[in-house]
């Protein structure tokens, strides 16, 4: 201990009142899975961690290919605390690849769902500090130039593609997508290795990983990447992708939240449709670990209900794994470590590591098996300096709203893939339309709301729901499309579905949502024939913001937890929002909702048409690339 560093017992008090380390929400969400992770003891559940590297090693060492782990745990036990340890050590250490799914979107069609996870995931950053896309770009470039004796980085990689220009990187990307192709049978698809190679520039890369992620691309920019505008079949897709991974890197894909109550069509529950998928994943991946961690009464009331096939596949090296609960020594070593973090920041050192706290009264909570949710949640309660004689406790830890807290956590998750994802888009502002039923927003009296759009009270897969009610005096039937298609027949299937010429879905007027983002500009036919007959017939063009997307996904996210995350009733969200609605831009408040509803303007927006008149140059001159600019490019300093 130095001087600088030695405070008084006065002064450390005063830090504990000022700021409570424990301040930050016992919850572990994806942001925490791919970012900064959680204060973790290695030590806590270290049998379940160690199982999956022990995996990893002896796919390594040929022993087998494949096989899948499942780890069981209460809710709150430090389930996505693992999934943060496994996915940072990974990183740390490289060698092996990350897919983190924990949202499907549509459960009819998890495939799709999976594909724009999988995109998401590989675009994280990786060992190598640029994303797990462009690690695996790299260790393409490297098999199609194994005859050079040079082996380039990916971080190299990326530096040169950004600095060459559109016709000789796309000389380049050809030129090598030819080369690995011809020298691998493993490559059926040379679309996908091309798209792959695209993501080395990062100029380029957004529009790679929308198509690999099944978004698709718009002719412009297909014509650009010499891509089709759609990527095909989500599920061959993600084989070819995970087919390609293996050669090169080992996989673990993990698989959670997956508790809800969420069902599709069939009745399948969100664990049972995602045990079907694994199975199918098992079957096809070349080399990796499937980790799936879910309650253990889903495991015994959903998953055992299964065939048989399905339960060996989800679970194929034996009974599941179950997390313990923590016990006195754990909870005294996860005390310390937030501790630790909190004094050294401030440059305070404690007379002992686990004050105010003592180990005693630590390990006295062990005597109740609690999880690690709740250990936190008391040392947020009780994190005060201790209070001598009669003296009143001046700073009482206020008790913060349980569904605030909630909504907080769902609010600060990154939105990645999400923000293309149709259903979870549309499943949010349905969500939150139910909740304006029987106000009057925007001149609308809400009356209902319903995905049931058809005639005869059929969904679609277009036209996500309608908004009736009645509109100064007069009955509305407003229809809702979330369409982030970057083109291509679906774009124009939902466009149709707005404009309703032939009356299947018997709407007033058609309301379009949509990003406005580069990636979203929509063709000159498409405008022409679709979206200006819309606007001027009365539809609406509906700029999705992220801003105003967010708190409406945050809520639904709240609402499908409440039970197994965040110990909430319906009753209690439901409140939160009409009490909160204009502190976090929810119900009445969200601007979103209310452009939705507003009068239309007439207006055709002008600014979603795309600029083709780069591709009309490039086209003009893409040949008079020298192949020698080609080869130099790849002529890297060390």
């Amino acid at each position: 201990m130095t001087s600088s560093n030695f405070y008084s017992i006065e002064d450390i008090n005063e830090a504990l009142k000022a700021h409570n380390p424990f301040a930050q929400p016992p919850y572990v969400g994806s942001s925490e899975v791919w970012d900064k992770e959680f204060p973790d003891i290695t030590s806590l559940n270290a049998h379940a961690s160690d199982a999956v590297f022990q995996a990893i090693e002896q796919i390594r060492a040929n022993q087998y290919q494949r096989t899948s782990i499942t780890i069981t745990a209460e809710a709150g036990t430090g389930k996505t605390h693992l999934i943060s340890r496994i996915r940072h050590r990974l990183q740390a250490e490289g060698g092996a690849l990350f897919i983190y799914a924990n949202q499907f979107g549509d459960l009819n069609n998890i495939k799709q769902g999976f594909q724009r996870t999988l995109a998401d995931s590989l675009n994280k950053i990786g060992n190598e500090e640029v994303t797990q896309w462009q690690e695996l770009a790299a260790a393409i470039v490297n098999n199609a130039l194994k005859s050079n004796a040079k082996h380039l980085s990916a971080k190299q990689l990326v530096k040169q593609f950004g600095i060459s220009n559109l016709k000789i990187t796309k000389r380049l990307v050809n030129y090598l997508t030819d080369i690995f192709c011809k020298n691998n049978s493993s490559a059926k698809n040379p679309d996908i290795v091309r798209a792959i190679l695209w993501t080395l520039s990062d100029s380029h890369s957004l529009y790679a990983i929308n198509w690999l992620s099944g978004n698709g691309l718009s002719q412009h920019k297909a014509s650009e990447l010499c891509l089709p505008v759609h990527s095909g079949s989500a599920f061959n897709t993600v084989k070819q992708i995970l087919n390609l991974i293996g050669y090169y890197k080992e996989l673990v894909i993990c698989f959670d939240e997956l508790d809800s109550t969420e069902s599709n069509d069939t009745g399948f529950t969100k664990a049972q449709v995602v045990a079907g998928f694994v199975k199918e994943l098992f079957e096809n991946i070349r080399k990796g670990v499937i980790l799936t961690v879910m309650m253990p009464a889903v495991w015994v009331e959903q998953i055992k209900k299964l065939p048989a096939a399905v339960v060996a596949k989800v679970s194929a090296q034996g009974n599941p794994i179950d997390l313990k609960y923590m016990d006195g020594d754990s909870i005294v070593e996860l005390v310390t470590l937030w501790l630790k973090q909190f004094y050294q920041d401030l440059n305070l050192v404690p007379s002992y590591e686990t004050y105010p706290f003592t180990e005693v009264e630590l390990r006295e909570l062990s005597e109740e098996k609690p999880p690690i949710r709740n250990v936190l949640q008391w040392c947020r309660e009780n994190c005060k300096p201790p209070v001598t004689g009669e003296a009143e406790d001046l700073n009482p830890v206020e008790k913060l709203d349980p569904v605030e807290e909630a909504f907080k956590t769902e609010l600060a998750q990154k939105l990645g893939r999400n923000l293309d994802d149709n259903f979870l888009l549309a499943d949010a502002l349905l969500f939150n339309f139910q909740r304006l039923i029987g106000y009057t927003v925007e001149q609308v009296n809400i009356k209902k709301i319903t995905d049931k759009v058809t005639k005869k009270g059929g969904k679609d897969n277009y036209l996500n729901f309608k908004i009736i009610g009645t509109e100064n005096g007069k009955d509305v039937c407003i229809g809702v499309a979330v369409l982030q298609h970057s083109g291509g027949r679906a774009l124009g299937a939902g466009f149709k579905r707005l404009i309703d010429e032939e009356n299947k879905f018997n709407l007033s007027r058609g309301c379009l949502v949509r990003s406005k983002s580069k990636d979203k500009e929509i063709s000159n036919y498409l405008y022409n024939t679709y979206l200006e007959p819309l606007i001027l017939e009365g539809g609406e063009f509906v700029e999705l913001k992220e801003e105003e997307i967010k708190p409406l996904l945050a809520i639904r996210s709240v609402h499908k937890k409440r039970n197994v995350d965040y110990g909430l009733t319906e009753e209690q969200i439901f409140q939160f929002i009409v009490d909160k609605a204009i502190d976090y831009q929810l119900g009445v408040s969200n601007p979103l909702l209310k452009e939705i509803l507003s009068d239309p303007s007439y207006q055709v927006p002008d600014d979603v048409i795309e600029d083709d008149s780069v591709l009309a140059e490039e086209s003009t001159n893409s040949e008079s690339a020298d192949f020698d600019d080609i080869t130099n490019l790849l002529m890297v300093d060390e």
